[in-house]
């Protein structure tokens, strides 16, 4: 005869409902408690990822660099140059190399930003430049001339001002240098991705008024070592390793972090002068990702444990299923003296294969739905690791659980007589303590940040997604309790209404505690999707209100070039005059710092950003207002009160009077009060007024025609910006994958709730057979029982959405005005309810309550009357 642990995995195939349930349940343990690490380290990956992908693609390549300062000896300048590539060979790796000559010493000794250029005929010019070289330079611009040769390339502007052409000679501080070329101005260009990370050394975003140095191309790195050192001027030497940020992981960045600093030190000591350093982009990049994952730790992990208790709670389920299904052998080993501990470690054995098979299943699970559905499919591999042991932790519970139960089941359906009262354990109310928890969290949470903002991420407080979680559950069961309490009444009222009725009332009422989990595990899910589908909406209604009041519309296109507003056309959209660094003065002389904003009447209120419950008036009105003649200057303000007011624009003072007020205006970007007025109404501001003006055009349609307008109109330098560009910021991803794994974790308890349901049916179908049997006898039909199951599942399921829903108000109703994404951007929190998300939610409850229904039925009628009975 086998051996009792290698028999007993035999025996458990015998049963394969009951394997098929501890399979499915384990799996669902797993997958829920498997689910956190690999789901903080996606949304870690994925906040990198976000924060580098509007930046070059070169934030993410590592990359240090060695700075010498002015003036520059010619044995430093060899060494710097060649530096920064030697550290990164040093520990095997191929850079790109890059110098860059901009600046010199000035008549006095100072540093003076540039180099002076004297022209062919030996004029100097007013502009000085700077000498740049990296590999495929020259590959990437316009070529006007080419002579050929070693020396320098020659923006077309500044060879026609120096008078210098291919082949000719123009003279770098003291040096005389070939015009190897001429290219046309990369600022007349659409530069491309090549010269992203160089914008600086050819615009100036800040003012078109100031431009850099002009921008000299090297043709070799020797040419600009040597111009370095005959000049004396500075020469800094970079080179950065290509690596793919779109792919990119924490745990990758801090290898790279780690190499970076070993390249460093070896370019430090070759370069044995100079000041080195990293480029800070990506450290500060992954330093923010990791601060939002640690943020997110607070609400996930609860969400987390919550979903692995129910799931825990679900394969004990499975292991009373066994012992109901062994129900004969059980009754048998006990009369023999067998008691719980062996029967628990038989079902252990049983059940340890379908269990571990199920953990398995169930990770596989947790990492194919994270890579799919998660922030980023790229994991570290700690997270892999830690979800691996996790998952081993949830098979040992899991089976220890349904051991545990089974055991205890087997006792009691051999030591406690039919018809017994429950015991005292599970008379107490214990889901008071849940309540009691929540409330604690819930006191916590009042003298505390709903939403706080750490390093500039915000990030949701535990205790917010605590306090909902164990309050829903408390009192789902709790209801449930106290409902099916009134079950014994019930059945009276049912007596008369029928033979479906009848059974299904008398069958919820002779098995009240399965009933009440029944109720639980359609009621729990409902509120708990409800609660998080609401709040999950409404945050993207805030965030999208947010969003559009700091662009204006659904997009911009901004220049600091100073073109005329009225010029800018193409396009639907809406053109405004920015006034960034403007103030407003009240007769009591407070003076305060306002965005004002000139906008054309005739389309600003068809193009901006509304709602409207910005303002008790409606912007067509807000803007018709701006268009009042006759004295001051008219404006339309937010946050101040109505008044005549003196607006400085920078210096250039302007009286004006505020005729009408809103709580939000659009445009708002900072903390100060937006100012709205007609830009036809303000006098020309001159560039020495420093009102750091700029003109943006605003659009609901396709950024890039708001973009080429701007350039129509004779802007040099165009910025563009659309809502992703604001939502990938560290600051709102935090808020966003939060209540997604809340939905997420909505949908897992459903699933847990269609297997309570189906365990529900398992576990009182020799009982539920055995009276369709008998009542067959008598006269039943199976349509009449088929209603009454219908009757008691799809009953049960409507009192679990109605239960369910409201709980959920009630959660969102206390919840949801505390969590602002965002303290500092209006508006304050909407409230914009899912219809269709919650619409099906009720559908398909009451579907799976149907089907389970139909299930049922079936298999009554395949089931054996003979064996039944004998049972």
């Amino acid at each position: 005869m086998l051996p009792p642990w290698t028999r007993a995995p035999l025996l458990g195939l015998r049963q394969p409902a009951a394997v098929l349930a501890v399979l499915v349940t384990t799996a669902i343990l797993a997958c829920a408690v498997a689910s956190a690490p690999l789901f903080l380290s996606s949304a870690r990956s994925a906040a990198l990822q976000e924060q580098l992908a509007p930046q070059c693609a070169e934030a993410a390549w590592p990359a240090i660099g060695i700075f010498a300062p002015a003036p520059v000896g010619e044995q430093a300048a060899v060494a710097v140059a060649g530096a920064p590539r030697a550290g990164w060979a040093s520990i095997g790796q191929d850079a790109v190399p890059a110098l860059h000559l901009g600046s010199s010493l000035g008549p006095g000794g100072n540093p003076q930003t540039g180099v002076p250029v004297t022209g062919p005929g030996g004029e100097r010019l007013s502009q000085p430049a700077q000498v740049f070289w990296q590999p495929g330079a020259l590959d990437h611009v316009q070529v006007v001339a080419g002579a050929g040769g070693r020396g320098v390339w020659l923006p077309a502007s500044y060879a026609e001002a120096a008078g210098a052409s291919a082949g000719g000679t123009i003279t770098v501080g003291d040096a005389p240098l070939t015009v190897a070329g001429v290219y046309t101005d990369l600022f007349d260009t659409e530069p491309g991705a090549y010269w992203c990370d160089h914008a600086d050394l050819f615009t100036n975003a800040a003012s078109a008024d100031t431009p850099p140095p002009a921008l000299l191309l090297a043709t070799d790195p020797q040419t600009v070592v040597a111009l370095a050192a005959a000049v004396g001027g500075s020469l800094r030497a970079t080179a950065a390793v290509p690596e793919d940020g779109s792919r990119l992981t924490a745990s990758r960045a801090e290898e790279l972090a780690a190499q970076t600093a070993t390249a460093l030190a070896a370019a430090t000591a070759a370069a044995g002068t100079g000041a080195g350093g990293p480029d800070p982009r990506l450290a500060d990049a992954r330093d923010r990702a990791v601060q939002l994952e640690q943020g997110l730790r607070g609400p996930v992990v609860p969400v987390a444990v919550a979903g692995g208790l129910l799931a825990l709670v679900l394969v004990a389920a499975a292991g009373s299923a066994w012992a109901d299904r062994r129900a004969t052998e059980v009754r048998l080993l006990a009369a023999r003296g067998v008691g719980p501990v062996p029967l628990a470690g038989k079902a252990a054995l049983e059940l340890g294969a379908p269990a571990l098979v199920g953990a398995a299943l169930g990770g596989a699970a947790a990492r194919l739905l994270v890579g799919a559905l998660g922030p980023a499919p790229e994991l570290d591999p700690g997270a892999t690791s830690a979800a691996v042991l996790v998952g081993a932790a949830a098979f040992v519970v899991g089976l220890g659980a349904a051991a545990v139960v089974a055991g205890l089941r087997a006792r009691g359906m051999a030591e406690r007589p039919l018809g017994a009262a429950p015991s005292w354990p599970a008379r107490v109310p214990w889901e008071v303590a849940l309540l009691l928890a929540a409330g604690g969290c819930w006191l916590l949470l009042e003298g505390r940040d709903a939403v706080v903002s750490q390093a500039g991420v915000a990030q949701v407080n535990g205790l917010l997604v605590a306090f909902p979680l164990l309050a829903l559950a408390g009192a789902a069961v709790l209801l449930a309790r106290l409902l099916t309490a009134a079950l014994p009444r019930v059945r009276r009222w049912a007596g008369g209404r029928g033979i479906p009725v009848f059974l299904a009332v008398n069958r919820l009422t002779a098995a009240r505690g399965a009933a009440a989990v029944l109720l639980v595990a359609v009621a729990l899910p409902v509120a708990v999707l409800g609660y998080t589908a609401t709040l999950t909406a409404g945050s993207a209604a805030t965030l999208t209100a947010k969003v559009g009041v700091q662009l204006g519309a659904g997009g911009f296109a901004a220049t600091a070039t100073r073109v005329d507003p009225a010029a800018v056309r193409g396009g639907p959209g809406t053109t405004v005059t920015r006034y960034a660094d403007s103030t407003l003065t009240g007769a009591d002389g407070d003076r305060v710092a306002v965005q004002t904003l000139g906008v054309d009447p005739a389309t600003f209120a068809g193009t901006a950003f509304w709602v409207d419950s910005f303002a008790d008036r409606s912007l067509d009105d807000l803007v018709t207002a701006l268009t009042r003649e006759g004295g001051a200057v008219p404006v339309v303000a937010a946050g101040l009160p109505p008044g005549p007011y003196r607006l400085d624009l920078g210096s250039l003072p302007v009286d004006v009077e505020v005729v009408a007020t809103a709580d939000v205006l659009p445009g708002r970007r900072s903390g100060d009060p937006v100012v709205l007025v007609a830009r036809d109404r303000v006098p020309e501001v001159p560039p020495t007024a420093g009102a750091d003006q700029s003109v943006e055009r605003w659009t609901d349609g396709d950024v890039a025609v708001a973009a080429q307008a701007l350039r129509d109109a004779g802007a040099v330098r165009v910025t563009v910006t659309v809502p992703d560009d604001v939502r990938r910021t560290a600051n709102f991803l935090g808020i966003t994958w939060t209540f997604g794994y809340l939905a997420a974790l909505a949908v897992f308890i459903g699933v847990i709730g269609a297997a309570g349901l189906l365990l529900h049916l398992e576990a009182r179908s020799r009982s539920r057979v055995a009276g369709y049997v008998m009542a067959r006898r008598i006269g039943l039909t199976r349509g009449a029982h088929l209603r009454s199951l219908l009757v008691e599942l799809v009953g049960v399921a409507a009192a679990g959405v109605v239960l369910g829903g409201a709980l959920a108000v009630g959660a969102v109703a206390a919840v949801y005005r505390r969590l602002d994404v965002d303290l500092l951007r209006p508006p304050t929190p909407l409230l914009d309810v899912p219809w269709p998300a919650l619409a099906a939610t009720v559908l398909v409850a009451l579907a799976v309550a149907g089907l389970a229904a139909l299930h049922g039925q079936r298999a009554a009628d395949r089931a054996d009357p003979a064996s039944v009975l004998r049972g």
